[in-house]
C-alpha cells in the first residue's frame, strides 16, 4: 500500500475512535470493503478489536449484521478474558497481602479504568512491581496454581504463564539493567518504598508519577521498536480524566531527558482525538506509531540498530551482547567473565531451538535494510 493511502486510512480510523472516545455519533461515517479490511487488520495489529467494535456500534456505522456479530463475539470473549484476569489478579493481591509483600500494580491494570468500558481495553499480561527479596515467595504462589515459570531471575521481571491466556510479569525493578536504562534505574531506585500505600500492602503512584513512569515506559518501546495506537488512547484518556501538575511533571521528565518526547506525544494525542490538524513532525510520529503495532515491530528495532551501529556492528552486538547483558541473562557469566564464551554457545542454542523464526526474521530485516539503503 502506498504511503498516501496508508495515511488516509489511518486518519479515518483515528477519526472513528475519536468519535467514540468523545461520545459522538455520525450516521454518515461509512466503510467500503477496502477500508473495512484495513480497519480489521489495524485493529488486530494494535490490540483494539474490542474497542473497534464499540466504536462501530456507538458511532452508528451501518454494516452487515453478520460482520457485526463476528466483532461482537470477539468483544464478548475479551470481556470473559478480562474478568478472569481480574479474578486471578485478586487472588494474587490476597496472597501478597497475607504474606506481607509490598506491591504496586502498573500500566494497563491502572489505565483500563479510564476507558468508557474497562473490559474493552485489551492487554496480554499483568504487570506488578513487588519486593525483590520476596521473589521465591511470589514464585510459590504461581507454582501452586500450576503456572509455567517462563523466566525467573533472568531480567528485571519474572514471567508466569498458564493456559488459556494467563500471563503475569512480576517486576523486581521497573527497568532492566542496560546502558540505555541507567538514568531510569537510578531514578526509580526504591520506588516501592516511596510510593504511598493504598490499602494493606498495595501501593500506588500519584497521577503525576504514574504519567512520568508511563512516559518512560512508552519511550522505551517507542525508541527501540515502536509503540501502538492503544498507547495513544491510554494517554488521551488519562489526560482527559485527570488535572495534572505539569510544573512538577516537566521538571521530573527533564531529569530523565524525556520532556521533548512527552510534549510530542501529549500534543499529538490531543490533536488527533480532538480533530485538530497535525504538523509534519506530528504526522510522521503518527504514521510511525500506526505502522508499529501494539508492541512495536522487529523491522523498526533492526532499522534503528543498523542506523546507529551499521549492519556489521548491529549484527555483532546481537551475536555478542555487551557485558551488562549477562547480569540478568547469564549471571554466572557476569560474575566470572572468563565463562562468557560458554554463554555465547548457550545463547546460540537457545535461539536455534527455542525461537529460530525470530532469528530468521531478524536476518531478513537486516538484509532488507541493506536493499533499501542502496
Amino acid at each position: 500500500m502506498e504511503q498516501s493511502q496508508f495515511k488516509e486510512y489511518v486518519h479515518q480510523y483515528i477519526h472513528l475512535l475519536s468519535l467514540y472516545l468523545n461520545k459522538k455519533k455520525d450516521d454518515s461515517f461509512s466503510l467500503n470493503e477496502e477500508t473495512l479490511n484495513f480497519f480489521n487488520k489495524l485493529s488486530k495489529l494494535h490490540s483494539l478489536r474490542a474497542i473497534y467494535y464499540l466504536a462501530i456500534k456507538d458511532v452508528g456505522v451501518k454494516l452487515e449484521q453478520e460482520y457485526l456479530n463476528k466483532l461482537e463475539q470477539y468483544y464478548l470473549s475479551n470481556i470473559k478474558k478480562s474478568l478472569l484476569f481480574d479474578k486471578e489478579r485478586n487472588e494474587l493481591y490476597k496472597y501478597l497481602n497475607e504474606n506481607k509483600i509490598n506491591f504496586l500494580p502498573l500500566k494497563g491494570i491502572i489505565i483500563k479504568d479510564y476507558y468508557l468500558d474497562p473490559q474493552s481495553r485489551e492487554f496480554a499480561d499483568n504487570d506488578i512491581l513487588f519486593e525483590d527479596n520476596k521473589t521465591d515467595l511470589v514464585k510459590a504462589f504461581f507454582v501452586k496454581r500450576d503456572y509455567e515459570v517462563e523466566y525467573f531471575k533472568k531480567s528485571n521481571h519474572d514471567v508466569y504463564l498458564k493456559k488459556p491466556f494467563y500471563n503475569f510479569e512480576m517486576h523486581r525493578a521497573l527497568f532492566g539493567e542496560s546502558e540505555d536504562n541507567e538514568k531510569y534505574i537510578v531514578y526509580y531506585k526504591d520506588i516501592l518504598d516511596k510510593a504511598p500505600i493504598k490499602q494493606e500492602y498495595e501501593h500506588y503512584l500519584s497521577n503525576e508519577d504514574f504519567y512520568i513512569y508511563f512516559t518512560a515506559h512508552t519511550y522505551k518501546h517507542y525508541h527501540v521498536s515502536g509503540c501502538g495506537i492503544r498507547t495513544l488512547i491510554d494517554y488521551y484518556l488519562f489526560l482527559k480524566n485527570n488535572k495534572l501538575d505539569f510544573d512538577y511533571i516537566n521538571k521530573e521528565l527533564e531529569k530523565l531527558d524525556l520532556l521533548d518526547f512527552s510534549n510530542d506525544i501529549k500534543n499529538l494525542v490531543i490533536k488527533i482525538f480532538d480533530n485538530e490538524p497535525l504538523d509534519d513532525k506530528e504526522e510522521d510520529i503518527l504514521l510511525y506509531i500506526a505502522s508499529s503495532g501494539t508492541y512495536g515491530t522487529l523491522e523498526h528495532s533492526v532499522d534503528k540498530g543498523v542506523k546507529k551501529k551499521g549492519k556489521f556492528g548491529y549484527l555483532m552486538s546481537r551475536l555478542f551482547p555487551p557485558y551488562s547483558f549477562y547480569k540478568t541473562a547469564y549471571l554466572w557469566a557476569y560474575k566470572c567473565p572468563i565463562l562468557i564464551p560458554i554463554a555465547w554457545l548457550c545463547r546460540f542454542f537457545r535461539i536455534l531451538f527455542k525461537n529460530p523464526k525470530r532469528a530468521t526474521n531478524e536476518l531478513k530485516a537486516i538484509s532488507k535494510h541493506k536493499k533499501e539503503t542502496k
